[in-house]
């Protein structure tokens, strides 16, 4: 099916001033036009809606609600193509050198214990509970209490932190306390140059992009499930 811009391009007659006016703003506005009625057009452009039936029928469209659902579907595929793109850039990040050492460290741990804050923190608890379906040495910790008394209770212990921005700080806080006492510590961050990464033994990355909506955030955290169920995969081999 062709899209619009491939009919425009197609078309075979000198277009009128009108013709080229819708032209120029469909193309700038296909989203909006797509939703809109044919004599809401009609008024914000001054011609009559005659006028745009006609011009929908030169570029074989059978009629403006034609017209109006091609363009949603045009728009639509954009969207899901743009988001595709970020779920494969995260397949193409999973990276089995790195995770056949993260296995190795967590397959030789007595324990495994998982920490992350906020929206991620709902994440990894239904992660942790998946690892520890398989194995009963998984931990997510809720509290940075309970996981600082972990980190000084435990011995030859494994700390897995996720922290998309790998700047939170209380995050940063108990990676540097991990270390200290002597525990190997992995990460997963979304992929930058940030401070958890650079402090963790194993560093694990997703791809995502910040959103917020009414200052609420509401980044995509998908990404971060698909590292850490390749992860979960990968233990399963061992």
């Amino acid at each position: 099916m062709l899209s619009f811009d491939d009919r425009v391009k197609n078309y075979g007659y000198q277009m009128t001033v009108n013709e080229e006016e819708l032209v120029d703003y469909i193309t700038t506005h296909k989203e909006e036009v797509s939703q809109i009625k044919i004599v809401v057009l009609a008024e914000e452009l001054d011609i009559a809606t005659n006028t745009i039936t006609r011009f929908c029928h030169k570029l074989n469209y059978e009629s403006f609600s034609e017209l109006k659902h091609r363009l949603k579907d045009e728009t639509t595929k954009g969207v899901n193509n743009d988001y595709q793109n970020i779920l494969n850039k995260n397949f193409d990040l999973i990276d089995p050198e790195r995770e056949e050492k993260a296995v190795r460290f967590m397959s030789n741990a007595k324990k495994v214990n998982f920490y992350a804050l906020d929206q991620t923190s709902l994440l990894l608890r239904v992660s942790a509970k998946t690892f520890f379906a398989h194995d009963d040495k998984f931990r997510f910790h809720e509290y940075q209490s309970d996981i600082k008394r972990r980190i000084e209770l435990g011995y030859n212990e494994i700390f897995f932190f996720v922290s998309l921005t790998g700047e939170s700080d209380s995050v940063i806080e108990m990676a540097r306390y991990a270390k200290n006492k002597g525990h190997k510590v992995i990460s997963l961050t979304n992929l930058s140059d940030n401070t958890l990464s650079k402090i963790s033994d194993i560093t694990l990355f997703c791809y995502t992009l910040d959103e917020k909506t009414n200052d609420y955030d509401t980044t995509d955290k998908t990404p971060v499930m698909i590292i850490l169920h390749s992860l979960y995969l990968a233990y399963c081999k061992k």
